[in-house]
């Protein structure tokens, strides 16, 4: 039976997740550090919110009702830019999967008039790495996953001071400094990570110079040209 694509439902959750803590776990364990994903029950939580997101879009692989991999596409309207992840696939699974859902991902992004397309993925997973260059996308950024705990007072940077996105107001300013920027706001990403209560904001002489709706697949930092 050949591979088959389909749309992920809620009754796959549970399977996408695991197979998305596996795939992780084998990576990390391969280099001796934390896995991005601490448990099965972690994993299948996350699947569990993206299909509970209206604007999130998701498809498996399976064969012989066996499912091998899933990827997801999430939107921001009005945001142009849109974003991938997670895209997993199982370690048992033979090479080629990644590839077919990356595509029908990159698809439907096209259908639905999104150019700019974002993803974050983990640097020692070199086979996912050759795969997302050979899908057109470019490296821009490292992103280092750093645990611990923050030293007291550490919220303050310079004679800037770090606070959490409070209220309206405050997502109106980082949405002005967004778009002065880049041109088009964020707005939908801010708030979801406000309401996670992650978005964060910098503040210099009773002036907003940065934000951060969070650090990962859903995040985005914006900073004024002034260094922050």
């Amino acid at each position: 039976m050949s591979l088959i694509i389909r749309p992920v439902e809620q009754n796959d959750a549970e399977s996408c997740g695991k197979i998305g803590y596996e795939a992780h776990k084998t990576i990390s364990s391969a280099h001796g550090y934390p896995s991005e994903q601490p448990s099965e029950e972690f994993g299948i939580e996350q699947i569990r919110k993206i299909l509970g997101n209206p604007n999130s879009w998701g498809v498996l692989a399976e064969r012989h009702g066996k499912i091998l991999g899933s990827i997801f596409l999430h939107t921001f309207p009005p945001s142009p830019v849109a974003a991938i992840g997670p895209l997993t696939v199982h370690p048992s699974a033979e090479g080629g999967i990644g590839r077919i859902l990356m595509d029908a991902a990159l698809t439907q992004a096209y259908k639905q008039n999104h150019d700019q397309i974002r993803l974050v993925q983990s640097p020692n997973h070199i086979r996912s790495f050759v795969l997302y260059t050979k899908s057109g996308f470019t490296l821009r950024e490292p992103l280092f996953l750093m645990q611990g705990q923050p030293l007291k007072g550490g919220n303050n940077t310079g004679s800037g001071n770090v606070r959490l996105v409070r209220d309206d107001n405050d997502v109106f300013v980082c949405n002005e400094l967004c778009k002065s920027l880049y041109g088009f706001s964020r707005e939908m990403e801010l708030r979801q990570a406000e309401d996670q209560g992650v978005a964060t904001m910098i503040q210099r002489d009773g002036i907003i110079t940065g934000y951060a709706a969070g650090i990962g697949i859903f995040g985005h930092a914006v900073q004024s040209q002034t260094r922050i």
